[in-house]
């Protein structure tokens, strides 16, 4: 058990945190959440000592080792990939470096009988050090996160600061740490790294506290959400869809209570104020005016008002907007794109998917033209207006200038008033306009330069990673701005949520070529899908045809002894699933029942009828939990028993 008690914490006049408190039960999957500058990396910080607090204390138990992701890392330039991410287990490092060593000089030497021995003796240490199963440990790790297996020995220098996040990550992930704090670990990831990152972060054999602002990240991964909120931290026990509902039931519950309140002390104030100056009830006046005075009010969160901000219509293109023919795009020896066509149209908002190195930036620093191409032409259509977005548009605003004056000069045409209200839209409030850039965080910046992009926005964006550095709050509202923006987009994001909602074409991106995919993400993964079934099938369909060769009777005695042994091994899991689908329909439909219910002024309105009614439904929705936990057990093992046989009698 890990225990946060009382804790407070202030920069200058800045409270943080104030008296608060979490107990954080083992194997728990935190995800830590609030808005940006609320104190979430200074939580992570205190945790693992490297920030004082002001008061309280944080308990974590001394056989608990601790491990922190930041997000900004400094590695050893001299050393191998490999070497870094083993640099945890230095013994074993030193010996895998003396290898390598070795191996160079017998290659040189190949006849020299002492270096044969010294590295059989060497060999035998680094096994019995479980050198080799460490190894192929973090080779595994290392090729999840997006290296290649030609990497492994090359050296940190030629990594740039994205890649060398993710060494981070790994040297980190094979540590295993028994609490591990990370800080925002999708930031540099691609999508098909995000996804084996959760697989990891599922199976992971202790407690993670981890900061995102994915939405479709913290669904899979968190068992818990903790909000920083009002200087306290405030726990959901369950993933981020369960926050958001049980936050809308908390609010709604307080909203009844303050009403309640207020209507007591109205009451109560109104029997003072009646009859403060009579004698005959002076002993009660005083009575209430002490009572009164002890109550302790109820206060409503503050949220900050929606603003409505309708952004400037673009200039209307050519129908064509951009138009690649016969593209030729190298960096060195290495052909990113050799002969490449790619048409955009008026309207379209695209976005790219793809691993990591398939050229989706490349393509946008191509589509921006940014960058030198080998061969080909790219025509822009008429009165098209590009606008590229990329990490480096955040170095070059004016640290000089305030955000008003910032945004003022990207939109002169806009009045005072209309600034401000945009930047309130990017979550700039009141008085904040006057900061300076100097002082801001990656996030502010972040929402700085794209509110700036939309003040006077041109009718072709091109976005690399937009939502990296923005909180959940900030992603909403750019993602609302895209989706209502009348031009034409296309964009990189690792984050799913965005990616759907924005996107109406996806384009994926794979050995230098394009495949599109007319609909949002949500569509190319059913799409996939389906092409891997059919792939599936067009190959258990040759197998079948070349089974057909085989004696037949032999085939139909084995076919029968397979349906029998299938029966008799896969029955009980069928029956149980079926039986668990109807326990998951009934439960389903109680908590809809019961969600309705609680949503009801009367029930919201009786404090007692409310508090059973949410208790009811909380014990629902783990008992939920809990049913769609098992019935995806036992659907796996249902897929993976069938496999068994099929292999079993060669008929997969």
């Amino acid at each position: 058990m890990i225990q946060i008690s009382r804790l407070s914490k202030q920069f200058g006049p800045n409270h943080l945190f104030d008296q608060a408190t979490l107990e954080i039960k083992p194997n728990e999957r935190i995800g830590l959440i609030g808005p940006n500058g609320s104190g979430k990396t200074t939580l992570l910080r205190m945790m693992c000592d490297e920030e004082d607090f002001d008061s309280g204390t944080i308990v974590v138990p001394s056989s608990v080792k601790i491990g922190y992701l930041k997000q900004d890392v400094t590695l050893d330039a001299k050393k191998t990939l490999l070497e870094e991410v083993m640099h945890g287990f230095p013994e074993i490092a030193q010996l895998e470096h003396m290898l390598i060593e070795l191996e160079i000089k017998i290659s040189e030497n190949p006849q020299n009988n002492e270096l044969l021995k010294k590295y059989g003796q060497l060999r035998d240490e680094f096994e019995q050090h479980e050198g080799y199963q460490l190894e192929n440990r973090a080779k595994a790790i290392l090729s999840g996160v997006g290296f290649d297996a030609s990497e492994f020995k090359t050296p940190m220098k030629n990594f740039s600061g994205g890649w060398m996040m993710r060494v981070a990550l790994a040297r980190l992930l094979l540590l295993q740490p028994g609490l591990l704090l990370m800080d925002e670990p999708t930031n540099h990831l691609d999508l098909n790294s995000v996804i084996w990152l959760e697989n990891f972060i599922k199976n992971y054999p202790g407690t993670i506290i981890l900061i995102s602002h994915d939405q479709y990240f913290l669904n899979r991964t968190a068992t818990q959400i903790v909000e920083i909120e009002a200087k306290k931290l405030v726990s959901y026990s369950g993933d981020y869809d369960f926050y958001l509902e049980e936050k809308k039931l908390r609010k709604a519950q307080q909203e009844a209570e303050f009403k309640n309140q207020q209507k007591k002390i109205e009451k109560t104030e109104q029997f003072i104020e009646r009859f403060r100056y009579k004698a005959s009830k002076a002993k009660q006046v005083q009575s209430r005016v002490k009572k009164l005075e002890k109550v302790e009010r109820i206060e409503l969160d503050a949220h900050a008002k929606k603003i409505k901000f309708k952004l400037p219509p673009p200039v209307r293109s050519g129908k064509i907007v951009v138009e690649l023919e016969g593209i030729k795009k190298q960096y060195g020896h290495l052909t990113v794109y050799k002969s490449l066509d790619f048409l955009i149209t008026r309207g379209q908002k695209i976005g790219l998917v793809g691993y990591n190195g398939a050229g989706k930036s490349t393509l946008l620093k191509i589509l921006a033209q940014n960058t030198e191409i080998q061969d080909g032409t790219i025509a822009l259509g008429q009165n098209v207006t590009p606008y590229y977005y990329a990490q480096h548009q955040l170095e070059i605003l004016n640290s000089k200038n305030n955000i008003l004056e910032e945004l003022t000069g990207a939109a002169p045409n806009l009045s005072e008033q209309q600034l401000r209200t945009l930047a309130g839209m990017f979550l700039f409030i009141n008085d904040d306009v006057f900061k300076k850039i100097s002082i801001l965080s990656g996030g502010e910046k972040a929402r700085v330069a794209l509110a700036k992009m939309l003040a006077n926005p041109a009718n072709f964006l091109i976005l690399d990673e937009p939502t990296n550095h923005l909180d959940l709050a900030a992603r909403r509202v750019l993602q609302t701005a895209l989706t209502d923006y009348a031009g034409t987009i296309i964009f990189i994001t690792h984050d799913r949520e965005f990616l759907n909602g924005i996107a109406q074409t996806i384009v994926e991106v794979q050995e230098g070529t394009l495949k599109v995919f007319a609909g949002d993400y949500e569509y190319y993964l059913w799409k996939k899908d389906e092409e891997t079934k059919a792939e599936s099938q067009a190959v258990a369909e040759a197998k079948r045809h070349d089974n057909a060769r085989h004696n037949k009777k032999g085939d139909r005695k084995r076919r029968a002894l397979f349906l029998q042994e299938k029966q008799r091994r896969i029955g009980p899991i069928q029956k149980s699933l079926d039986s668990l689908e109807k326990d998951i329909a009934g439960l389903e439909d109680l908590k809809e029942s019961l969600t309705s219910e609680i949503c009801e002024p009367e029930i919201i309105s009786a404090t007692a009828v409310f508090a059973a009614k949410n208790r009811e439904l909380n014990e629902i929705s783990k008992r939920l939990d809990g049913a769609y936990r098992e019935w995806e057990t036992l659907s796996a093992e249902l897929e993976n028993q069938t496999l068994l046989i099929e292999n079993e009698f060669d008929l997969s």
